[in-house]
């Protein structure tokens, strides 16, 4: 399945705040798994990435994750929102 996030950015230091949040995605990537695609620059938000995963209970312990990090990096990111995308087969079973 696919995870479809869009945020929005509030900072003045996009490349910058960037890396940072790189970084924070790799150690989540670590912890829960999965393979993120992006930043992509997309018309209805600052920011779009697509979260390849396994199971959705991940893209629960993933967010949790992310919230902590990014509060305590005090980073200017908020999630706009999320669409969960499943091929027939995993919908179906």
């Amino acid at each position: 399945m696919i995870i479809i996030i869009r945020m929005d950015y509030d900072g003045t230091d996009l490349q910058g705040d960037l890396k940072k949040l790189d970084e924070i995605h790799s150690r989540i990537q670590a912890k829960v798994g999965g393979k993120l695609e992006g930043p992509y620059l997309p018309q209805m938000s600052t920011l779009l990435y697509i979260y390849h995963m396994d199971k959705y209970e991940m893209l629960n312990e993933a967010g949790r994750l992310w919230h902590a990090e990014i509060s305590k990096a005090k980073l200017p990111f908020t999630p706009k929102t999320y669409e969960v995308a499943v091929t027939p087969k995993e919908f179906f079973g």
